[in-house]
């Protein structure tokens, strides 16, 4: 069972090529949208979410499937589009463009799915990551 042990949301990362380590610019817990906003373009707000894996030696070089899941306080969940991963390491990361813009503005978790073929059930890492969709508030303009 491939282990998440790292699950984030950030505006921005970047990999040194010689390290071969990642940096995390911005992590995000908090959207603000104006009131009444529409979705975004696909239903995606434009943030990276990472993932890091650890595998078992009898899971390297085996095709797993990953979703990620917004689940709201009430329990509503929002889904990304299932994405196919194969490691050749023990170790292994990914990252997607786009978290999954939620219908209605709450407190939500961002969860990662896995399952280990199509036909398999989905199985839910512990790692979570919290994630606040808020409506911003007009302001009134301050004129003295």
């Amino acid at each position: 069972m491939p282990h998440c042990y790292l699950l984030a949301v950030a505006s921005a990362s970047s990999l040194d090529q010689q390290s071969n380590n990642v940096s995390l610019f911005n992590l995000v817990e908090q959207v603000n949208v104006p009131p009444g906003a529409p979705p975004p373009p696909g239903g995606l707000i434009p943030l990276e979410v990472h993932a890091y894996f650890q595998l078992a030696p009898v899971e390297v070089g085996q095709p797993f499937d990953v979703r990620f899941a917004m689940t709201a306080s009430t329990g509503l969940e929002t889904f990304s589009e299932v994405f196919t991963h194969r490691s050749a390491t023990p170790r292994y990361r990914t990252r997607i463009i786009g978290l999954p813009f939620p219908p209605v503005p709450d407190q939500y978790q961002l969860h990662l799915d896995w399952r280990s073929g199509a036909s398999d059930s989905w199985t839910r890492a512990p790692a979570a990551w919290p994630v606040l969709i808020t409506e911003l508030v007009q302001r009134p303009a301050v004129t003295h």
